[in-house]
């Protein structure tokens, strides 16, 4: 116990402390402890520890001694160990000796094999090298034949085969030889290519098949196709060049005669006949030349895919590609250099063109599985520009010319135009899309045309007036009109010849542009017909001014003439038609015109016949005669009597109103209530007829509203909805009713059921 004591002291001690820590920088305890002191303290402490080590020696020998005892164990074993190895690699010394030795051996023999099948194999291809060139070398005299060049061929490409081998540079053995194989390989590559170009230049086919044999065997089909289409563009620029250089020559020829300090002006012809050789070139450029090489190309495709040479599908596309992009540089450095070329080029474009479409046609039906053959339309985009420039101009200057001065243009001059137009468009069928820029450039000048007869338009009060006779400005806004007519229907007989060549979309185009001068002519009959139509109320009105239909002393035999309103609506109608109307070539869209005019004047008639109040018997049956009147009235607005032209709907009331006013009123409210089509009478017309019968107290609605019949025809006219006219009549209806409360009078009218039936129509619908 005092040992754990003595040890915990220790351990707790400040002094000691310092030591287990290994802080020995502590002075303070240095300060308070003497050096003797100190020296005891570590003696003491010193024995304590030398006590304990015995202790525990004591208590733990045997594990001690044990451990000493396997350490003495352990070093013999090692040394026993020691023993075997250097015994092992002794054995393995010896072991090595006797593998090492015969590997060596081995493995020299090996490369003396090697080098001799090597050497071997080296002499078999020198060999088979010089019995091969030995071959080719008698094969050379029969070279030219095609079964003699396609095995000479092969034999070559064997003999390249080998030469290629590296191992046989600079055998001097082999050194003519391959001297040898290089000439007749040259010599091969010539007659190969005499071959091709005969076949193609023949069109045999056999030639060119043996031709692209051997170039296979070669090993050089690409150089040989590079090289063919490479002649084939050169053969095309030269005859290109050489079509315009025949005019170029012949322009300087000219320039040469010319004296010095003078303008080199053409000769009278020689312009013409100069551009007469330049056509004349192109058409063998483009029938012959141009369309040769294509099916020579054609050719050499059809033979490569043959050959199973397939990555050549698309060879007479490119080779067409190459062909617009070389004419494309060539005529436009040719027209630059010449404005002959230029002019004839340019001016002439639809024949260019048609020369152009006709070698692709040509192209297209002779062969439908390879290439396109379709048209850059880049090649021509500069000359194709300037002759839709010129075209334009040529359709629009007749316009601006006809129009330049005071006088209004004559149909001599439309002639010209129509002339133009004939021209520029028949010059055009050679292609459809020509034909509607073309149509469009046509449908320019047809909308120049409509504008300026639209500037010149006389407009106002004198061109209006339907009162004395015509002005000099509504005589002025006739020949306009004529005018348009005359040119659109020369137009049309235009398009109708040319239908079978041009397009759909070309014609309907021009058609569009046309149409314009009818909505023109329209607009020039518009406030004529307008002031004819306001006259026509004003006649109407008159009805009301008429003794006749309130007069009550006539006896109901007697013989019922047309009234006065009637016979002058009549005469004016007829006048105004024959006077103003008649002198518009275009009647088809006058008659169009009217007809709105004669649906007006029936709809005003059938209004205030309604109105007329009061209406005896005998004003009844006259009315009833101006009914059938009013249908002679507007015979000549109906294009000579045609009432079937009118508008259904009111043609169709008219006679329904005429035979309702024969019927009682009970019959006209029960039948009007069982037909409600819009073809019958309508309800608030009928409803103001029967105010006609009715007593003083029962006002009209005009008259319970305080307007004059003139105002009451306006609102009518505003307002459409059959529900708002009658609720306007129902108003003077309430108005009755309340009259008759407040003066105790035992009855109504006897109209005032019938009529209240009306009005309540559209309440019982709701």
């Amino acid at each position: 116990m005092s040992e754990v004591l003595t040890l915990e002291v220790i351990e707790n001690d400040e002094f000691f402390k310092q030591f287990l820590n290994g802080d020995l920088k502590n002075t303070e305890i240095d300060k308070v402890l003497s050096v003797v002191q100190q020296l005891n303290k570590l003696g003491q402490a010193i024995e304590v520890l030398r006590s304990e080590l015995q202790n525990q020696v004591l208590a733990n020998y045997e594990d001690l001694l044990s451990q000493a005892t396997w350490v003495e164990k352990l070093e013999d074993v090692l040394s026993i160990m020691q023993t075997h190895v250097q015994n092992l690699l002794l054995a393995v010394e010896r072991l090595r000796g006797k593998i090492v030795e015969p590997f060596n051996r081995i493995e020299t023999q090996a490369v003396v094999l090697s080098r001799l099948h090597e050497t071997s194999d080296l002499l078999r291809r020198v060999a088979r090298m010089q019995h091969l060139s030995k071959r080719l070398g008698s094969q050379m005299t029969n070279v030219i034949q095609g079964p003699d060049i396609i095995k000479v061929a092969n034999n070559l490409h064997e003999l390249e085969q080998l030469m290629s081998d590296t191992d046989l540079n600079g055998l001097d053995i082999i050194a003519d030889d391959q001297q040898a194989v290089k000439a007749h390989r040259a010599v091969v590559k010539r007659v190969a290519t005499h071959t091709l170009t005969q076949g193609l230049q023949a069109m045999d086919r056999v030639k060119v098949s043996t031709a692209i044999q051997v170039f296979q065997n070669l090993g050089i089909v690409n150089e040989a196709i590079e090289i063919t289409i490479a002649n084939n563009l050169a053969n095309i620029k030269k005859n290109t060049i050489e079509s315009f250089d025949v005019l170029l020559s012949k322009s300087q020829d000219i320039m040469k005669k010319v004296a010095p300090g003078r303008a080199s002006t053409p000769t009278p012809g020689t312009s013409g006949n100069l551009r007469t050789r330049i056509w004349e070139n192109l058409e063998r450029l483009f029938q012959d030349a141009l369309y040769s090489q294509c099916i020579q190309i054609e050719l050499l495709q059809k033979t490569l895919l043959e050959n199973h040479a397939k990555e050549y599908n698309d060879l007479s596309e490119t080779f067409w590609t190459k062909v617009n992009q070389l004419l494309s540089e060539v005529l436009i450095s040719r027209s630059q250099g010449s404005s002959l070329v230029k002019q004839a080029l340019e001016g002439e474009y639809p024949k260019f063109l048609r020369l152009f479409l006709d070698l692709s046609k040509r192209l297209k039906d002779r062969s439908q599985s390879f290439g396109t053959y379709n048209i850059n339309r880049n090649v021509l985009s500069s000359f194709e520009n300037a002759y839709l420039s010129r075209s334009v101009s040529r359709l629009l200057d007749p316009v601006h010319t006809m129009f330049c001065g005071t006088n209004l243009p004559s149909q001599d001059e439309i002639d010209t135009l129509i002339r133009t137009v004939t021209n520029e468009l028949s010059v055009s069928l050679v292609d459809d899309g020509l034909s509607i820029v073309v149509a469009r450039n046509v449908s320019k000048s047809i909308r120049l045309f409509c504008l300026k007869c639209e500037q010149g338009l006389v407009t106002g009060g004198e061109a209006s007036q339907v009162i004395d006779s015509p002005t000099a400005g509504q005589q002025t806004n006739v020949t306009l009109a004529n005018l348009l007519h005359y040119l659109s229907s020369q137009i049309n007989r235009v398009i109708a010849n040319l239908s079978s060549g041009l397009p759909v979309e070309g014609s309907t185009i021009i058609s569009s542009a046309i149409k314009e001068s009818d909505v023109l002519t329209k607009s020039i009959l518009s406030p004529l017909l307008a002031s004819i139509s306001d006259a026509i109320e004003s006649i109407i009105l008159t009805m009301h001014d008429d003794p006749d239909f309130r007069d009550t002393s006539s006896p109901l035999g007697k013989d019922v003439s047309c009234s006065l309103y009637m016979r002058e609506l009549q005469g004016f109608i007829l006048r105004s038609v024959n006077t103003f109307l008649i002198p518009y070539k275009n009647q088809a869209v006058v008659t169009e015109c009217c007809k709105s005019v004669a649906s007006r004047c029936i709809e005003l008639f059938m209004r205030h016949a309604c109105l007329l109040r009061p209406l005896t018997d005998f004003g009844r049956k006259k009315l009833i005669m101006d009914f059938t009147q009013m249908e002679l009235a507007v015979s000549p607005l109906c294009g000579g009597g045609q009432l079937s032209l009118l508008e259904q709907q009111q043609y169709r009331r008219l006679r329904a109103l005429k035979a309702l006013l024969l019927q009682k009123p009970e019959d006209m409210v029960q039948k009007v209530l069982e037909d409600p089509s819009e073809n019958s009478v309508p309800p608030s017309l009928l409803l103001l007829h029967l105010f006609s019968g009715a007593p003083p107290e029962l006002l009209s609605p005009h008259q319970s509203a305080g307007w004059s019949i003139g105002r009451l025809s306006q609102w009518i006219d505003s307002h459409p909805e059959e529900k708002d006219r009658i609720a306007l009549s129902k108003g003077s209806l309430e108005r009755y009713q309340l009259t008759i409360q407040q003066n105790n009078i035992p009855s109504f009218h006897p109209l005032y059921p019938l009529m209240t039936k009306l009005a309540n129509l559209y309440d019982h619908n709701n």
